[in-house]
């Protein structure tokens, strides 16, 4: 027998679960190639867009203020405005179309009072300067009768957590609400129909300030606050029709037209609030949103309002019941 002879070799047989582990690795790392190319992608796309929102971030922007309506002897009402660019009216083309300016004149009118507008909003605020707007208020020379708050929007663009939003955000309602004033809070706008944001980023902003608007609902209710939904509200207006609603300036902020519209939208929640609401219209509920939006988040703003509102029925002026 030749010693160098050898036998031939039995095939070892395929387990049948290789191919399919074989077909999960390459469909896992497929799928995380693909996100991590989505994440490289979008993450670019941010740095894009704050590069083109520094000029605005910088840029300075006096806030309208002062005394609206007929002087009479009554005592003014006095509203107060605070928050990110939007409360302060950036990008409008004319002065008499930002939220303060027609908020101020439609109470002036509705109550038959003159109203005092103090604006102390800042451009590029986030959540966390309302606790250095606060300081600003309680030192103005009389105590706020209505706060309007609007911010959420640069919390966005800034990936800010939900804690580094949130927490100031109630701690400066609780003061408010302590001083004795009535706060109506303008919730995140959706920052989806923004056209100079591009898919994958615009899905990206569209959910996370919907997260965000529900996240604010559910904090201001529980802390005595009247809540607005831009983004239900004004989301479908501004995707529709862009060239109108948003500024020349930047294509990013509203114009005067969109600050009117926006104004529109408030304006019912501050009347009732100032408890002078528009007669003959039904009460106006702490929460005001689409019922017919599906956001994933929706149903539990719906239970935060219906709880707020119950109680805060008791401590609210008949004239404004939730």
């Amino acid at each position: 027998m030749n010693a160098y002879a050898t036998t031939p070799e039995t095939p070892t047989p395929v387990r049948w679960w290789v191919p399919v582990v074989r077909g999960i690795a390459i469909g896992v790392g497929s799928v995380f190639a693909a996100a991590m190319g989505v994440s490289a992608l979008t993450a670019a796309e941010g740095f894009w867009a704050r590069g083109k929102l520094m000029p605005t971030r910088v840029a300075s922007s006096i806030a309208a203020h002062g005394l609206f309506g007929e002087h009479t002897e009554d005592t003014p009402l006095h509203l107060v405005l605070m928050g990110d660019s939007l409360a302060v009216g950036y990008g409008s083309d004319d002065d008499a179309k930002t939220v303060g300016v027609v908020l101020a004149t439609e109470l002036a009118a509705a109550s038959a009072r003159p109203v005092r507008l103090d604006n102390v909003a800042e451009v590029g605020a986030e959540s966390l300067d309302l606790i250095e707007q606060l300081v600003t208020v309680r030192h103005l020379a009389t105590p706020p009768d209505v706060v309007v708050i609007i911010v959420g929007a640069n919390d966005v663009m800034h990936l800010r957590s939900l804690v580094a939003a949130l927490r100031p955000l109630r701690a400066t309602i609780t003061a408010l609400r302590g001083a004795g004033a009535r706060v109506v809070l303008a919730t995140c706008p959706d920052l989806g129909t923004v056209r100079s944001f591009f898919e994958p980023l615009r899905f990206f902003a569209h959910w996370i300030s919907r997260v965000l608007a529900t996240s604010q609902t559910i904090v201001a209710l529980r802390a005595g606050a009247r809540t607005v939904s831009l983004a239900d509200a004004l989301g479908p207006l501004f995707r529709r029709e862009p060239g109108t609603m948003f500024s020349r300036l930047d294509r990013l902020h509203p114009s005067g037209l969109g600050y009117q519209r926006a104004a529109e939208v408030l304006l019912p929640s501050v009347l009732a609030a100032a408890g002078h609401p528009t007669p003959g219209e039904r009460a106006v509920p702490f929460r005001v949103y689409d019922k017919s939006s599906r956001h994933p988040l929706a149903w539990l703003a719906f239970r935060a309002s219906r709880r707020a509102g119950q109680r805060l029925r008791h401590i609210d002026d008949v004239t404004s019941p939730a």
